[in-house]
């Protein structure tokens, strides 16, 4: 797979990094992260320039995360009614998910732009939540763009090594996922806690 993206990146730069993102938001199993690394690695040997991978990768994101919005937002319910079970979304939880998404659908969107089967799911809940586009869209470039920093800056440090990069990308992207998680929960521990406290004084 990598020797694939090196030489699809060789030949058409910005653009494929840019379709790959955009593609992977849609839905398909593309490897948008590696694209992305693999290009800023470039960028460190001075082929493409890490300013131009950033932007790249964050207009893909937010094409992408748009694309998974839309389709939620005009069919996305009736797909997932009928085709939900197939990863255990019932009636019940469904719902659940959606009054969820209304709650906190800007945050998590965010989050979820660090964790690859998230990243997909969480445009198209957002779409069938009806969250305000221009929420969604504020919040989908601002998760696009801090993840599109993080692994532009990951792909520049490890320039000089592909094979190494290569070797430690999953690891690299579970420890982001875990540290993602891990914020998202501490923030929602404090939340409670301060509502807590405001209810018992």
């Amino acid at each position: 797979m990598l020797e694939f993206l090196t030489h699809f990146i060789e030949r058409y730069g910005y653009l494929a990094v840019a379709l790959l993102v955009t593609l992977e938001g849609f839905g398909l199993p593309l490897p948008g992260e590696t694209a992305v690394v693999t290009a800023a690695a470039f960028a460190a040997r001075g082929s493409l320039s890490v300013t131009g991978v950033f932007l790249a990768t964050t207009l893909g994101a937010v094409l992408g995360g748009s694309g998974g919005y839309w389709v939620g937002h005009l069919g996305g319910r009736r797909l997932l009614v009928r085709h939900g079970h197939w990863i255990r979304l019932d009636a019940d939880r469904l719902a659940r998910t959606e009054a969820y998404f209304q709650r906190h659908g800007a945050r998590t969107v965010f989050v979820a732009r660090f964790i690859a089967l998230l990243r997909i799911f969480g445009s198209l809940m957002a779409g069938v939540a009806h969250m305000p586009f221009v929420t969604f869209s504020a919040v989908n470039l601002a998760g696009g763009a801090l993840w599109a920093a993080t692994f532009s800056a990951v792909g520049y440090f490890f320039g000089k090594n592909l094979s190494l990069l290569d070797q430690y990308l999953g690891r690299i992207s579970i420890g982001l996922s875990v540290l993602a998680l891990a914020g998202y929960f501490v923030y929602r521990w404090q939340q409670q806690k301060a509502r807590k406290s405001v209810a018992s004084s």
